[in-house]
């Protein structure tokens, strides 16, 4: 990994959590459209930060470590800012919030285990961000007047719940399974 921590990459990803406030603020004044178009802009970046650091080698520690912080942040805030305001039921966003805070969790109780950690995320919790942060472009869109998703907002709710629940059920087993490997190996090497 190159560690030339200014670059092309790090730098959009900058500026993805720059825009985290701008959204919330843009939310909080119900301006729907600039909102759904800022968070859509910022989600797109997700890809292109990661695809431009592969493509120019210039991945780094502090590259991921910024873009899970810029991942977490627009959507949790922006989930629970349209959960208060009404547009997102109570039951997907704790859905949402439980299955992070498993993955938190783990992560860090492995870390404690192990002494180290290594994360690595499944194809099911990629699925996850899509749908979390589809789901939050969609209902902006929505609010914005740009979409009408009368007929299918309920179908996306589950569909996020059950993708949500399904995936925070898969990083226990992960998480679960590593901390027997790593007790077993520690049994057989005393």
């Amino acid at each position: 990994m190159s560690e030339r921590v200014l670059n092309l990459p790090n730098v959009i990803t900058l500026l993805r959590i720059a825009a985290v406030p701008v959204v919330a603020w843009l939310i909080l004044q119900q301006h729907w459209e600039a909102a759904c178009w800022l968070f859509l802009a910022a989600a797109v970046t997700d890809g292109i930060d990661g695809l431009l650091a592969r493509w120019l080698n210039q991945m780094t520690q502090l590259g991921a470590a910024l873009d899970t912080v810029a991942d977490k942040a627009l959507g949790v805030i922006t989930l629970v800012m349209l959960t208060q305001a009404g547009t997102i039921p109570l039951w997907v966003t704790l859905a949402i919030l439980l299955r992070d805070s498993i993955i938190v969790l783990g992560a860090l109780s492995y870390r404690g285990l192990a002494g180290h950690i290594e994360i690595h995320p499944t194809w099911l919790g990629k699925a996850h961000m899509f749908a979390e942060f589809a789901l939050l472009t969609l209902v902006l869109a929505g609010l914005a007047e740009l979409l009408d998703l009368t007929d299918w907002l309920q179908l996306l709710f589950v569909s996020v719940f059950v993708i949500a629940v399904v995936s925070g059920m898969q990083y226990v087993w992960i998480w679960t399974a590593k901390a027997r490997r790593e007790r077993l190996a520690a049994r057989l090497t005393r």
